[in-house]
């Protein structure tokens, strides 16, 4: 009877409940000793395990700056609630306007990406996750850097700046630029001139063109 229920189903049948494609992890929890220190320090209870919950129990540190950042959010002592974790057959894609406003604060999109995944498209938490995980992120941009060919060493004076003036407290700055025709041409204010004898072993700071 059990082969031909398997083999005949069509479906789910009543009182069966499917099954997850993936293991299901268990539910973060706030670490209690992160929640007492933050007690200690006088925080509210609720607030210390939101901190603790949306840091990922990173540490003492980033929990505390979480409830800096959020002191003045209305809900910051409303009951936890736990989000049940869903299966892990792979992560859900990051919401395109998200990571555009997680970009507009200064992160790169691999980032805002990668937080937006970790955090389930909560705009919020992926931004406290990336401040929280900032080492580990910027270890990983390092690493993708590309190593672009280098060319000849071969570098030639294209420009210099030079000060004007008895001290740095004084005076000001001109720049002496060589033209497509090889001159240099002198750059002080809106006084510009061909510079016969440029000084150019006075300079403040040498500009070089590889070619």
């Amino acid at each position: 009877w059990y082969q031909r229920r398997v083999r005949g189903s069509s479906g789910l049948q009543q009182g069966e409940v499917e099954l997850p494609e993936g293991p299901i992890e268990a539910p973060l929890e706030p670490d209690p000793t992160i929640v007492e220190n933050l007690m200690n320090m006088g925080f509210g209870f609720e607030s210390c395990r939101k901190a603790a919950y949306h840091t990922k129990n990173a540490g003492l540190e980033q929990a505390m700056e979480w409830i800096l950042t959020h002191m003045d959010d209305p809900d910051l002592n409303s009951p936890l609630v736990i989000e049940q974790p869903k299966s892990s057959s792979g992560p859900a894609a990051a919401d395109a306007e998200a990571i555009q406003m997680l970009c507009a604060m200064g992160f790169t999109e691999k980032q805002a990406e990668k937080a937006l995944q970790k955090c389930d498209n909560n705009l919020e938490r992926a931004a406290d996750w990336i401040f929280s995980h900032a080492d580990e992120l910027n270890e990983e941009e390092e690493e993708v850097i590309p190593t672009l060919p280098d060319g000849p060493g071969r570098y030639r004076l294209r420009a210099f700046i030079s000060h004007m003036g008895s001290s740095t407290a004084c005076g000001h700055y001109v720049c002496h630029i060589k033209d497509s025709q090889g001159r240099w041409v002198l750059y002080n204010d809106e006084k510009v001139a061909v510079s016969v004898t440029p000084p150019k072993d006075r300079a403040y700071m040498y500009l070089y063109e590889r070619y």
